[in-house]
């Protein structure tokens, strides 16, 4: 395989129309002629945590949303497609997921990811990389996945932590032919697993770092001699502002950073990687409706927006001779992403027969009503939100706590204003987390709030407290005022604090939690779910708001009774 003269690559986004992609008008599909150009149709999906269901796209319109027809319509199309391009030699499909598969969809979650094995199956998906998410109920869950599959799954970077050797559930690349060309498929999950997940779900595994795992192999596919290009599938995501990162990254340069030795991201990856000339990527749910092609490599990087709202879809278009990629062609005027509207992409009667029996188990009792909204419950608002606000001030009243804080990650969907069921519960709230009280010093409770508000950090909710911070100052300055019970913080007064098991195990970047002494944590039992059901049994209907529990104020100063500790 002759790696890419990267001067070549160009983006080529021609508008080749939907219909004409599938060959339902004119003939895209026919051979395009002795161009020496093979097109490889590459479907991907990421992070689709199980939600292959028929539902609304509320992301769209939260009271009216138009209907999805979930993984029966992603069906449609990708069948629709290998029926257009049968006959044409020049031109074949891919499909791979990149990772977190099955958990957040109550038919994902209470399946264990059984559903997704038949999804991937039927579907006739070349690979399947494990993501973070794949470890929430324990790593026998992927384990079983993988053995499932008809092929199990590829991962570089996943490895026995007693002899370093790739897992037997994984294997490092797979090969396949298409177009007449050999594709050698790389996977690879991110490396924060190992602070993501709860320990004991991920007991003797390594997650290594990416780019030596994936040069290891990717040099390994190259020594054979007859791969022609090289794709990696990566449970690693790009920036939510790509000009921003990408500024970032150059600032990182600029002050003699090595991206190669820190890379933190999907863009830092392709920023320094050779001959990998298309990465899929996930984990962030950052839909791209045109890749990010690196200026430097030109590394072209796809990802969607996840949870089974559409497909990606790309022509990639491959020098025969060379094995370079030059160019691409997208099905859509704009871009790659296919939503999977049901009434556009009637669902396919295979897949819906597949999906049917998990789908009646999963919905047994999930439609009962446990409360109501008069207001959309989203997550939008960084660090303050109605949705984020409603869980936390739940987990306050749950255990009578003074001050309550949980990860932004943890809540995992936004819901419309009117009834809210079990099935929206267990959505919102997938991972079944329990939460415990802590008497936390007010020291510790800042050393939360600083560690947690920075600009690159992902935020917390948190209730009981009033909060100013600076997120552009540096660590130990950007909380400028923060009140509980209306006095001012004190750095050696205990404070009863109720937080998730998951946080206090020292994940989400607060791992000085799980050095907190045992005789200061009060184990409850009690569900986070459950805590929500309880306080919409007594609230309902709800209406929490934006408020001024949380703020932002860019170049204050901390208040006097903030300074010196």
């Amino acid at each position: 395989m002759q790696r890419m003269n990267r001067q070549t690559v160009r983006e080529i986004t021609l508008f080749i129309g939907l219909a004409v992609c599938l060959g339902l008008i004119g003939a895209s599909s026919a051979p395009a002629g002795d161009d020496g150009i093979a097109r490889i149709h590459l479907i991907w999906t990421n992070d689709v945590h199980g939600y292959v269901d028929p539902r609304g796209a509320t992301f769209m319109n939260p009271n009216f949303p138009p209907p999805l027809g979930g993984g029966a319509s992603g069906a449609a199309y990708v069948n629709k497609l290998r029926a257009a391009l049968a006959h044409d030699p020049d031109s074949d499909l891919v499909i791979v997921d990149a990772g977190d598969t099955w958990q957040g969809a109550p038919v994902g979650t209470l399946t264990e990811g059984r559903v997704m094995e038949d999804y991937f199956n039927v579907m006739g998906y070349d690979m399947v990389v494990p993501g973070n998410h794949e470890f929430d109920a324990g790593k026998h869950v992927p384990i079983r996945i993988s053995q499932g599959l008809e092929k199990k799954m590829v991962c570089t970077n996943i490895l026995d932590a007693a002899t370093g050797e790739i897992v037997d559930w994984c294997d490092p690349y797979r090969i396949i032919d298409r177009a007449g060309l050999r594709i050698g498929l790389l996977g690879a999950c991110t490396p924060s697993t190992g602070d993501l997940a709860f320990a004991d779900n991920i007991e003797n595994l390594h997650f290594a770092e990416l780019k030596p795992s994936l040069e290891k192999y990717r040099d390994i596919l190259e020594a054979r001699g007859d791969i022609d290009i090289i794709f990696a599938v990566i449970h690693e995501g790009l920036p939510y502002d790509a000009e921003e990162g990408w500024k970032k990254l150059r600032e990182r340069e600029a002050e003699g950073e090595d991206i190669a030795e820190n890379v933190y991201g999907l863009m830092d990856l392709a920023h320094v990687m050779d001959g990998i000339p298309v990465m899929v990527g996930g984990h962030t749910h950052r839909g791209y409706q045109h890749p990010w092609i690196d200026p430097v490599t030109h590394t072209m990087v796809f990802e969607s927006f996840g949870k089974g709202s559409s497909i990606g879809h790309v022509v990639l278009k491959i020098d025969r001779a060379s094995g370079e990629l030059v160019g691409y062609e997208t099905p859509l005027r704009s871009g790659t992403l296919v939503t999977l509207f049901e009434d556009e992409w009637w669902p396919d009667e295979e897949m819906s027969e597949a999906l049917r029996p998990y789908l009646e188990q999963a919905n047994e009792g999930l439609t009962v009503a446990i409360g109501t909204s008069r207001v959309e419950l989203t997550r939008r608002g960084r660090s303050n939100s109605p949705m984020g606000n409603l869980v936390t001030d739940a987990m306050r009243e749950a255990l009578n706590a003074q001050f309550a804080f949980s990860n932004t990650g943890g809540l995992r969907a936004d819901l419309p204003r009117g009834d809210i069921t079990e099935g929206d519960l267990l959505e919102l709230l997938p991972f079944g987390n329990s939460i415990s009280v802590v008497n936390m010093s007010g020291r510790l409770i800042r050393q939360v709030i600083e560690r947690k508000s920075g600009e690159s950090s992902s935020g917390f909710f948190s209730s009981g407290a009033k909060i100013v911070v600076d997120p552009t100052a540096e660590r130990g300055r950007r909380l400028l005022s923060c009140t509980i019970d209306g006095q001012p913080l004190d750095p050696d007064r205990l404070y009863r604090v109720v937080t998730s098991d998951f946080l206090m195990e020292g994940n989400s970047g607060l791992d000085f939690l799980a050095q907190i002494d045992p005789e200061l944590v009060e184990y409850s039992g009690v569900l986070l779910r459950d805590s929500v059901r309880l306080y919409l049994k007594n609230h309902s209907p709800v209406a929490p708001r934006i408020d001024d529990r949380f703020r932002e104020e860019k170049g204050g100063r901390p208040a006097p009774y903030l300074q010196g500790w």
